[in-house]
């Protein structure tokens, strides 16, 4: 049996990957929308960390609460397109995940934080930097600019030296992939990065041709495509 239940918010975030990882490997998926924007799943009570996103899987009750610790094991456990063929590839594909979910911490949970109003200081220490300290909203956006710019300059040198194919570790899709093309697109498209957006120009990822290429690469897959649908342009974040 290939299914889990899976407990997230509506927003993409770093759930859809699991998402799309899931249709990729032919992986049921039974949706749980966690405390405060649903009443599925109660993360005073049901989360482990007191987190989200959260996982169960349903052939042997395994239990986790960390996306890297999901996204690992269900390319492991159930094998498919994602499943790294040796440890020196899935070396890799960890280490160039490990790019997005430091941009994912460092850059877009700080303007979720601005986006949705949250003003608490220790509400937005959690998300590891608090851009809100001084100078307010403007200051912070222009701060969270800097950082973007300087990160993902990081990743488009990488790629231009030593990407040498459409994707991003052995010309073939991957985990890594997947949560590099959530992030990007969600700041292209969803509704909430709007400021953002306009303080980069309007699209802050226009001039990374190899991360571009990246992500076109994975939207052209089915299973991709299929799943994510509308989500970029109906999701707040």
């Amino acid at each position: 049996m290939k299914e889990i239940d899976f407990a997230y918010l509506p927003v993409i975030g770093r759930g859809e990957q699991i998402h799309i990882i899931c249709a990729m490997h032919g992986i049921k998926i039974n949706i749980l929308y966690s405390t405060p924007m649903g009443n599925d799943f109660q993360l005073s009570t049901d989360s482990l960390f007191g987190t989200v996103p959260w996982m169960k899987d349903k052939s042997n009750d395994l239990i986790l609460n960390d996306s890297m610790a999901m996204v690992q094991y269900l390319v492991t456990k159930y094998e498919g397109p994602l499943t790294p063929l040796s440890a020196i590839e899935a070396a890799s594909i960890a280490n160039l995940w490990a790019w997005s979910n430091d941009y994912y911490s460092f850059v877009l949970s700080p303007l979720h934080d601005i986006i949705t109003g949250h003003n608490e200081v220790f509400w937005r220490n959690l998300r590891l930097t608090d851009t809100l300290a001084e100078g307010g909203k403007e200051l912070a956006l222009n701060n969270l600019k800097i950082l973007h710019d300087k990160r993902v300059s990081f990743l488009e040198n990488y790629l231009e030296k030593f990407s040498d194919g459409d994707f991003m570790v052995n010309g073939k899709c991957s985990y890594a992939d997947i949560f590099l093309f959530t992030c990007v697109r969600a700041v292209q498209k969803c509704a909430g990065f709007g400021d953002f957006r306009a303080l980069c120009g309007s699209d802050p990822f226009a001039d990374r041709k190899n991360i571009l290429r990246v992500c076109r690469d994975v939207e052209s897959i089915k299973e991709v495509s299929e799943t994510v649908g509308t989500k970029f342009e109906e999701c707040p974040i």
